[in-house]
Order: C-alpha cells, then structure tokens, then sequence
C-alpha cells in the first residue's frame, strides 16, 4: 500500500507553501487523492515526483501552461521543442541585459568624467541622431501632428535607457543673438545603429540629424526656467566671442539631475554647428 502525506508535511518536505501547492493542483501539475469525508488531500511518492519536475521546470524559466503540457501530454520531440525555443528567450533576455549593463556602464564613465568639460570648448563632430520631439519650450500642445492629437512617444519609452532625453535649439532664434528669440524642442534621441537594432520606430515626425562639425561643451542649469538663460550666457555668448558663426541648429542631452550646496542643478552637454 502507498504511503500517502498530508499537505502539510509535503510544504515541509519542499518548502512550497500550502497556497502554492493548492495553486499547482490547480494549474494541473500534480493530483494529489482526496478523502470523501474529510476533504483532506493526500500526495504520494508519485506525485512528490511531479512536483519536483515542476519546480525544475519553473526554475528554466518555463511558464506554468508550458510545464502543465510537458508534465501531462508532451511527447519527447515536443519537450525538446519547447527547450530550443526556451533557450532563445534567455538568450534574448541575456543579450538585452547586458545591453543595459553596457549603457550603464557607458553612462557611469560619463558621469566621472563629464564635469571636465564644464564651460570649456572643445571642437569635434557631433554623433548621428534620429531625434523623436514631444514638446517645444514649455508646452506639449504646440508639438501635435496633423490630427491635433499629442505626441505618441510610448514606442519611444519602451526602450529606454537607449534612448536618451535630448534637446535641439532652433537655428532660427539664435540668428538673432537675443535670449528672448530663443526656442527649443524636447525629445528623445537614438543611434540609427540602434533604432534599426532594436527596431524603434523611425517615420515621420522623427527627424534625422546627421554629424556635423561643432564646438562641444557641458552646461549647467538649475530650476524651472533657467534653461535658457544659462545657454545664452554660458554657450552662445562664448562662442560668438570666439569668432564662430553658429551655422546649424544645436543639438544636446540631459546629462543628469542631482542636488550640488542644496540646489537643484541640471547638467547638458551640447553640440554647436559652426563654421
């Protein structure tokens, strides 16, 4: 005669709690016998076995339907089907993550070194960008496309930390050389390597920003509204004092937030096109 056990001494025997083992009853894993009477259910060896199989299973990642099929029904050709296509979501899972782990550790060299650029000009080309706008200066309404609706930048969002929060001043503000005639555009931008990598979307109204020769610098700003106030006096003025004519619109990216002496401070990196 089988040995049977309470539900309780198999939570004991692997660790799985009551609830659980009620849930993997439920998912078709295991069929423990259940007296009439009493309603108690009891598990044999047998059904130890499953259970067992199933964490083993869950502990590959397998979904719970995808372990009640392989458990119940699948034959080997099957079981081994479901490994191969396993194999390739973690693959991609491992890829993606060390990606991200990639761009962290990019941003981190950044971070420890950008504050050596601060107010000094440097030039070089500017990268490639496909840059996505949502917002011009301080409002979303102006940046609609021809239905009146607003930006849709979730496609976007989706993959973050790829895409990175950028800015673009319009060239035709700064032709003036007044703070006040200054205008901007907040969005986000991408490599083309990238976008076609993880196959962001790239129509219209994404724009694409080619390299240019520019003058390179990092600016600091602090609250609300002292954007540009801080690119006028801290990038344009500089430059045209240096003899440059601004020959396109510049592009530049959020570097970080953080608190410096109790005040919020913003840092930017910027690339002036001149000539």
């Amino acid at each position: 005669m089988k040995e049977k056990y309470k539900i309780g001494d198999i939570s004991k025997l692997l660790g799985i709690p009551i609830q659980t083992l009620h849930y993997y009853e439920k998912c078709g894993f295991v069929t423990p016998s259940k007296d009439e009477q009493n309603h108690y259910r009891y598990y044999d060896a047998w059904d130890v076995n499953f259970l067992l199989d199933s964490k083993y299973l869950r502990s590959l990642r397998f979904s719970n339907a995808e372990i009640e099929q392989m458990i119940n029904k699948d034959s080997m050709e099957e079981i081994h089907s479901r490994f191969d296509t396993q194999e390739k979501k973690l693959l991609d899972i491992i890829y993606h993550y060390q990606a991200v782990l990639d761009e962290l550790y990019s941003e981190n060299r950044r971070l420890s070194s950008f504050q050596n650029h601060i107010e000094k000009f440097q030039e070089m080309k500017s990268p490639q960008l496909l840059f996505n706008r949502y917002r011009f200066n301080n409002t979303y309404n102006i940046a609609t496309d021809q239905n009146g609706e607003m930006p849709r930048i979730s496609s976007w969002l989706e993959h973050l930390p790829f895409v990175k929060a950028t800015f673009i001043i319009s060239h035709e503000g700064i032709k003036e050389k007044k703070q006040d005639e200054l205008a901007y555009w907040w969005g986000f931008s991408v490599s083309p390597g990238r976008a076609k990598e993880l196959q962001i979307p790239t129509e219209a109204p994404v724009q694409y920003v080619p390299s240019r020769q520019s003058v390179y610098t990092v600016f600091s700003a602090h609250e609300a509204n002292t954007f540009i106030p801080s690119l006028y006096a801290k990038v344009l003025k500089p430059i045209w004092e240096m003899g440059y004519e601004i020959s396109d619109f510049p592009i530049g990216r959020l570097l970080v937030r953080s608190h410096e002496e109790k005040q919020y401070t913003r840092y930017f990196e910027i690339w002036v096109p001149v000539q």
